[in-house]
């Protein structure tokens, strides 16, 4: 094998290679993990689906990412769901959200995940999470498929 032809070898080796790399981006645990606070005044909600506060708590370790939220409508009836799912784009389990029994997480960078939820097999909610460079703050826009008009809302959240 000449020079020339190891050279485009190896060139179309990295190229094949290169976007396996790019997808296989991990979300940075020092900007994701600890408790995070809605800050309504700054949210925006296109949806019924209005929060009058919420605290959510992530954890990623490796491949894994596990999230707790607790929330209070405007009427404080409370609200509390989890769940535990890697970032590989398969369906895990969602516990105790009235608008999603699934999640599957699919990681855009080290500060941006896009979910996809779904309630009994249908997609229910699409989201994009965003953390901050500085690691203080946190924006969800989520999509609510299943609602009348499909409405966005945009959730503010601060350390």
């Amino acid at each position: 094998m000449n020079g020339l032809s190891k050279f485009a070898l190896v060139a179309a080796s990295l190229a094949f290679a290169m976007p396996q790399v790019a997808s296989a981006a991990e979300l940075n645990a020092k900007l994701w993990n600890g408790t995070w606070h809605l800050n309504a005044a700054k949210s925006k909600f296109a949806s019924s689906a209005k929060e009058k506060s919420e605290t959510r708590t992530y954890s990623v370790e490796g491949d894994k990412v596990k999230m707790k939220s607790s929330s209070k409508d405007p009427a404080s009836k409370e609200l509390n769901f989890s769940y535990s799912a890697g970032y590989d784009g398969k369906s895990y389990p969602m516990v105790g959200n009235p608008n999603a029994d699934s999640i599957s997480l699919k990681v855009v960078s080290e500060r941006e995940v896009k979910a996809s939820s779904k309630l009994h097999g249908k997609p229910s909610v699409e989201s994009t999470a965003t953390v901050s460079p500085d690691g203080k703050h946190l924006t969800i826009k989520r999509h609510m498929v299943r609602m009348k008009g499909a409405p966005t809302d945009v959730l503010e959240f601060d350390r």
